[in-house]
């Protein structure tokens, strides 16, 4: 058969920050197998493209594309070889419908490359879940892990049960169970909460989007939540939960036989609408079993089966849930809580708390996807600068992506085959548009996808990063919203010299552009100073850096306020100790200039857990200070960190005698937002003073409300500056 191919872009590489491309290499991501370089070029022409199924390539995934004597051609072992070497052939053309005379033999290291999409959060319409599907197939990503329930959203139509889509019932949820999910939006978008919370996907939808995936050869796996995360359906049918939880409790009752007749006719008709997908994804995590510990269905259950305690009774759960989706001819896949009590005979698990459950399931011979958090979870930050939109977690870097490898040391060499692959996570409580979650994919989505599909041996971090150069403007030239955050300076390093001046180490995760930086806080333009191997501050100063590609400022501006200000390395006494989870470096680390990320774990954060804040800093000697600055962290929809509520300084020339040079009450912020709130306190009048003492004073209890309502409030900050 003949292929009309589309017109694509350049496909021959240069150095990433080059004024203008210069042809390197081949420059395909995910990186082939074997790439036979010859001379020349051929014309692109749409009858001069012939593509071949051959199943003497010996994987259906796999081709050959030959481009040379002025033609094209494609063979693959299968229909899904064919697509893959035209998606290939797009990344290879160039500006003038050229590709590079060449010959590329490739097939997948993995059959299970898949990425996830959480719709539950926040509800994504069908146009975006297919644009999702097309990023996805162009990285050649085969399985789409669709996430339709959890929580307060359930978005799939279930015509057994019309109550699970009734718009009435989730935001009721949202306002009775989960109160403070509301913070979560402006006023704005709050008006549109039937869309963000009640929307969801018609059969006629699913159908529609199962067969655009199809076309493209990916699979999509539904996940239906079970027993816990299914707020939404247990306020609608509370007849499943347990006669002692409140509706909307979030958590099935095994104790119930009409539970499980009650999810069976939910799984027969999910199975009508996902005919491919040889797998359905129950779920399975972060089941709260203390309610099933107060339930006497459940403890008559345990009693008559046998079961010791709520772990395996969850294991009950998943082995009947199993049973009968066996029966149906699929399989159950999970989270790697299922193991939990015993793992269901032919259950897959998909590990996502880190790799151990799936080097323990694999080793116990049965089938594993991985999906560690710490680094294929695209919910978490790619980038180490405040600019950055509100994400979760941790820091899953591109790099740290690109060196992900589905099969850890710790599974034996006989079990490596039950190592499916892996797929990246998606979670979208902190993602609410279209745009955030396409920034929040790529480019991570290329490391990843050359993590899953080329073998160990082809990867290499340096060409990938040159590679990458390209497929930043393929995704500019099809619309796509990608981050430029690997752009994004960063302190790398830093130490005081003997001097005492502040010698500083400034990168980026992708290296080789340009970065100019100011000493005077403005920002940096084209002409600034250009940062070579490290910075030396010897004067008080505030730094900015800007990295620049082809002349273009990209990625955040880095700002480093208040370097060698009056306060900078002096002694720090604590009238109330600091955690010691949270030291921020010790009893030097709200003098030392470094400054944290908007990232709850970042370990410069200094925390103080139910308790006031507050510290004396001798400034060696008296002279006059005018004020303090300092900042606080406040993360209130999912944490404890909240803002102090009064902020009082005094000062002293002797280290007894203390007098108060400000007081500045706090008003609370109820934006769910992350934010990190600076405090620029500003003396009546200037003093002469050798001490000056904070105190920031503790929230105490976190209000009705929160989702920690209850628990003592946390401070953090990270650097106090004298002036």
């Amino acid at each position: 058969m003949r292929k009309l191919i589309l017109a694509g872009l350049p496909a021959l590489i240069a150095a990433a920050c080059s004024p203008e491309p210069k042809p390197a290499e081949i420059s395909v991501i995910p990186q082939p197998s074997r790439i036979i370089e010859g001379t020349g070029f051929v014309k692109v022409e749409p009858d001069r493209v012939l593509t071949v199924i051959d199943t003497t390539i010996g994987h259906p995934e796999g081709y050959r594309l030959m481009a040379e004597n002025g033609k094209v051609t494609i063979v693959g072992g299968g229909e899904a070889g064919v697509f893959y070497g035209l998606q290939t052939l797009e990344q290879l053309k160039d500006s003038a419908g050229r590709v590079p005379a060449v010959t590329i033999e490739d097939a997948p290291r993995f059959p299970w490359r898949g990425m996830h999409l959480d719709v539950s959060r926040h509800f994504f319409s069908k146009d975006f879940i297919k644009k999702y599907l097309d990023i996805l197939a162009y990285h050649k990503i085969n399985t789409f892990h669709w996430h339709l329930t959890d929580g307060i959203g359930w978005r799939l139509q279930i015509d057994r049960y019309p109550r699970l889509t009734q718009k009435a019932a989730w935001r009721k949820v949202k306002d009775e169970k989960a109160p403070w999910i509301g913070l979560e939006l402006s006023d704005e978008a709050r008006q549109d909460s039937a869309d963000t919370y009640g929307g969801y996907y018609t059969k006629e939808d699913v159908r529609e989007i199962v067969s655009y995936a199809r076309e493209r050869h990916i699979t999509v796996v539904p996940e239906i939540e079970m027993p816990g995360h299914s707020e939404a359906a247990t306020f609608a049918y509370p007849e499943y939960s347990c006669p002692t939880a409140q509706p909307g409790s979030g958590i099935y009752c095994p104790g119930k036989e009409e539970t499980f007749a009650y999810l069976e006719r939910i799984i027969d008709e999910v199975i009508e609408l996902f005919p491919d997908s040889p797998y359905i994804h129950i779920g399975g995590d972060e089941v709260d079993k203390e309610q099933w510990s107060r339930c006497p269905l459940c403890r008559k259950r345990m009693r008559e089966e046998g079961l010791e305690n709520e772990h395996e009774l969850q294991s009950y759960f998943v082995h009947r849930m199993e049973e009968y989706i066996n029966s149906k001819g699929k399989a159950m896949i999970g989270w790697d809580e299922i193991l939990e009590g015993g793992l269901a005979p032919n259950a897959t698990v998909m590990s996502w708390t880190g790799f151990e459950g799936g080097i323990k399931a694999a080793n116990a011979g049965h089938n594993v996807v991985m999906v560690p958090l710490d680094y294929v979870y695209f919910d978490h930050y790619q980038g180490q600068n405040p600019c950055e939109p509100q994400a979760w977690g941790g820091f899953n870097g591109i790099k740290r992506v690109y060196s992900f490898d589905p099969v850890p040391a710790g599974i034996a060499p006989e079990n490596v085959h039950y190592v499916l692959g892996g797929q990246g996570n998606l979670w979208t409580e902190n993602i609410r548009t279209p745009e955030h979650a396409e920034y929040m994919l790529l480019p991570r989505l290329a490391a990843l996808s050359e993590a899953l599909w080329s073998d160990t041996t082809a990867k290499d971090w340096g060409r990938f990063e040159r590679k990458l150069d390209r497929q930043l403007e393929r995704y500019a030239a099809r619309g796509w919203n990608y981050a430029e955050s690997a752009f994004t300076p960063y302190i790398a390093e830093q130490r005081f010299d003997g001097d005492g001046s502040l010698v500083l180490r400034i990168a980026t995760e992708l290296e080789g552009c340009p970065i100019r930086y100011t000493l005077d806080g403005s920002a940096p333009t084209a002409d600034s100073p250009l940062y070579a191997d490290s910075l030396v501050v010897d004067a008080p100063a505030t730094l900015t850096a800007q990295t620049f590609r082809r002349g273009r400022a990209v990625g955040c501006l880095l700002v480093v306020p208040q370097l060698l200000n009056r306060a900078t390395r002096a002694r720090v006494s604590y009238a109330t100790p600091y955690s010691p989870a949270y030291t921020g470096g010790g009893d030097t680390a709200l003098v030392d200039n470094r400054y944290a990320f908007k990232r709850g774990d970042d370990r410069a954060w200094q925390g103080f857990e139910g308790t006031d804040m507050e510290v004396t800093l001798d400034l060696g000697t008296v002279q006059q200070v005018e004020g303090i600055v300092l900042r606080f962290l406040q993360h209130i929809a999912s944490t404890s960190v909240m803002l102090p509520t009064r902020l009082t300084v005094w000062t002293s020339a002797d280290g007894r005698d203390f007098s108060v040079a400000a007081d500045v009450p706090i008003a609370p912020d109820e934006d769910s937002e992350v934010l990190i709130r600076p405090f620029d306190v500003r003396f009546q009048a200037p003093v002469r003073a050798r001490y000056v003492r904070v105190r920031a004073e503790n929230r105490g209890t976190l209000p009705e409300g929160h989702p920690r309502a209850g628990a003592a409030a946390w401070i953090f900050t990270d650097e106090i500056a004298v002036y």
